[in-house]
């Protein structure tokens, strides 16, 4: 009997296949978790972000352009006192109207009034205790009576 033998075969094998099957699996993974977005330090951006805008509005109200800040359910704004005594938008694209990214929610630390907050009131900055959250994280924001605004992790 005549032993057959095969030359000038083409083709991958079982354990090519796989291995090629287990390092595209590896690279998606990788790729996936590294497109999701970061929320702990996104959130803590955020804060920081509102932080130095809250510092800046009340030191434009301590130097007498009488800012307010208006809590919405998913962002915050800021307000103008005008002249007539009435609260006006304001036009500076620095205090415009902010959405919290997704996933993050901010709340107050007790209960705010329904309208805007004057941020200097009787030479001093009205005191604010704010929380942003996520799933995985609470941060605490203070306006102090000097109007500077501090940034902690919220028990």
């Amino acid at each position: 009997m005549k032993a057959v033998t095969r030359t000038g075969q083409t083709g991958f094998t079982l354990i090519e296949i796989l291995v090629v099957l287990v390092i595209i699996g590896v690279l998606s993974a990788t790729v996936t978790l590294s497109m999701r977005p970061d929320t702990h330090r996104q959130m803590e951006d955020e804060a920081y972000r509102f932080a130095r805008i809250l510092e800046q509005a009340a030191d434009a109200s301590e130097q007498g352009d009488a800012l307010g800040l208006v809590w919405l359910p998913r962002g915050y704004a800021f307000r103008r006192l005008g002249e007539d005594g009435r609260w006006q938008p304001v036009g500076d694209d620095f205090f415009k109207e902010r959405e919290w990214p997704e996933g993050i929610v901010g709340e107050a630390a007790g209960k705010l009034p329904g309208g805007p907050i004057l941020l200097w009131q009787e030479g001093q900055g009205t005191p604010l205790h704010l929380v942003l959250r996520s799933e995985t994280r609470r941060l605490r924001l203070e306006l102090t009576p000097l109007g500077r605004v501090e940034v902690g992790d919220a028990s």
